[in-house]
């Protein structure tokens, strides 16, 4: 599974629509964090560019917020990407606590 973190100095950006990196962390079939990249976006991270479309390329299945701005939503559904609201922090304890909530939800 891949999963991006709009990103700014190693932090969860929330401010989704304007961040200029993403931090996309790839993660096994154990839950361990095996990788990660960063995705520059060429403008600013909003509808007039084609970062979803790179994701949806690159595996992502899962972005993590803090929140969406109102379009946001449909345009990841659309590139089969699906939205999880209300993180903040360290974007590696951020991926890691989704983790952690995502096994739980399953035992």
């Amino acid at each position: 599974m891949k999963i991006a973190v709009p990103t700014i100095g190693g932090i969860l950006d929330e401010y989704f629509n304007k961040c200029e990196v993403f931090t996309i962390f790839t993660v096994d079939d154990s839950n361990n964090i095996i990788d990660s990249e960063l995705l520059y976006t060429p403008e600013g991270c909003d509808c007039k560019n084609n970062i979803p479309l790179i994701m949806q390329q690159k595996g992502v299945s899962i972005i993590l917020v803090y929140k969406l701005p109102e379009h946001a939503d449909n345009v990841c559904s659309k590139y089969g990407i699906t939205p999880f609201l209300g993180y903040s922090g360290n974007v590696k304890e951020v991926v890691k606590l989704f983790i952690n909530q995502n096994r739980n939800a399953k035992t």
